[in-house]
């Protein structure tokens, strides 16, 4: 597999939509779909793309190292040279040159025959992200740059040259700086030392008398408080031997109940929850399988690498212009399981109103409500306050959000099943 199908096989394992790991890489979701896409363009450059990836697969609790060796490969076999001779004037080949003859060195020395471009100031937070540490030079640059977005370079001051006899000079005069510093260091070390000894001559002497009269008193306290302990012993436990054998003898004599047996335990109690698989998705409408939108693209939310979303038909109203009162995506899971919660990947705009509905057959009459949010939009978990077992799952919205063409769409780009087996 190519990095990108390997990074996205190894999100959908780790149960992460391209949002959740967009919030723990700080890296942008648009630049994350490339790269799952295998689409560099948009990430500036190899050095971001190696960072990238070695986040991101940090993030999914894969090893980036193979995944960078990979694209370096690609990118090695993608950009090979022809190094053959360029034909010469006349249509000849002039064998002492070659199509790629590096210009010549410009007389300016203050010139650089390979200047890099500046670093983009919006791609800073995406390398720190990626690990990379900025040094204070990069960070000035990105902080003061224009607004076009591109960083200015800083000019670093030439300093003049000192001639020998001032070298000489500010050195023994720094020298003798150092050894008065150090003098009066020592002074000073000498002083806190002899203070310490002092302090703790006087306080040990004050300590060992205040002591000892303390021992004295705390000694006839104990003595004191030993024998009345003992005596309020003797007295209680005398009262309580009465007590126990006046209750004995009042006491009926205990007839054995019967034991009741333990209850048996959940059958699920123990099974930990799991990522569900999913058999097959349809589209659906008001009148089932067949009044569904778009009904081609509804295997896409499940497949592995999906080339496009699954989306409903647009409409002039966020409730369906008035056509229709919902129209969804069905789930079947093969057989009967127990779903705790739903991940479903939407799109950013707000303004859906959406149920999760499970049921045992595929007719309408079938399902009931097990979850639902609204005025919502992006990545939505949809956790079930009671698990269901069932064996289909349907998504259904009853209102859409706006597309940003002045109409109203949703799409799906990928649903995640949670339950147990």
């Amino acid at each position: 597999m190519t990095v990108g199908e390997s990074l996205t096989e190894a999100r959908y394992q780790a149960g992460l939509s391209v949002d959740e790991l967009s919030e723990r890489t700080r890296i942008r979701d648009s630049v994350i779909r490339s790269i799952e896409r295998d689409d560099y363009e948009a990430c500036g450059g190899d050095l971001f793309v190696r960072g990238y990836v070695r986040a991101i697969a940090g993030a999914v609790g894969i090893d980036a190292q193979p995944l960078i060796q990979e694209f370096d490969q690609e990118r090695a076999h993608a950009t090979s040279l022809d190094l053959s001779p360029a034909p010469a004037a006349g249509g000849g080949q002039d064998p002492d040159e070659t199509r790629f003859d590096l210009p010549a060195v410009p007389e300016d020395p203050t010139a650089t025959r390979f200047d890099l471009p500046p670093v983009r100031a919006d791609h800073t937070e995406d390398m720190m992200a990626a690990g990379y540490e900025l040094q204070p030079g990069a960070a000035t640059a990105a902080t003061s740059a224009p607004p076009d977005g591109w960083a200015t370079p800083v000019a670093r001051a030439e300093v003049p040259a000192a001639s020998p006899r001032t070298s000489r000079t500010s050195r023994t005069s720094r020298n003798r700086r150092d050894r008065r510093r150090l003098l009066i260091g020592v002074a000073a070390v000498a002083l806190l030392v002899i203070v310490a000894v002092v302090g703790v001559h006087l306080a040990s002497g004050t300590t060992s008398s205040k002591n000892v009269a303390d021992s004295s008193s705390a000694r006839a306290a104990a003595s004191s408080a030993a024998a009345a302990k003992s005596a309020a012993a003797k007295s209680a436990a005398a009262v309580k031997s009465a007590a126990a054998k006046a209750k004995h003898a009042a006491a009926p004599k205990p007839v054995a109940k019967p034991t009741k047996p333990a209850p048996a335990p959940r059958p699920h109690a123990s099974q930990p929850v799991t990522l569900l698989s999913v058999a097959a998705a349809y589209a659906y409408g008001p009148g089932g399988v067949g009044d569904g939108d778009n009904p081609s693209g509804a295997e896409y939310t499940i497949a592995r690498n999906p080339p496009l979303p699954w989306s409903t038909n647009w409409y002039a109203t966020p409730q369906f212009g008035l056509l229709k009162h919902g129209t969804g995506l069905l789930l079947s899971l093969g057989h009967k399981d127990t779903i705790t919660s739903v991940l479903i990947d939407l799109t950013q705009y707000r303004g859906v109103d959406l149920q999760l509905q499970v049921g045992e057959g595929m007719e309408p009459q079938d399902f009931k409500v097990a979850a639902s949010a609204d005025n919502t939009g992006g990545t939505v978990r949809l956790t079930l306050r009671h698990p269901a077992s069932a064996r289909y799952l349907l998504i259904w919205f009853t209102q859409l959000p706006p597309n940003g063409d002045g109409q109203y769409q949703e799409s799906i780009y990928h649903v995640l099943v949670n339950g147990r087996r």
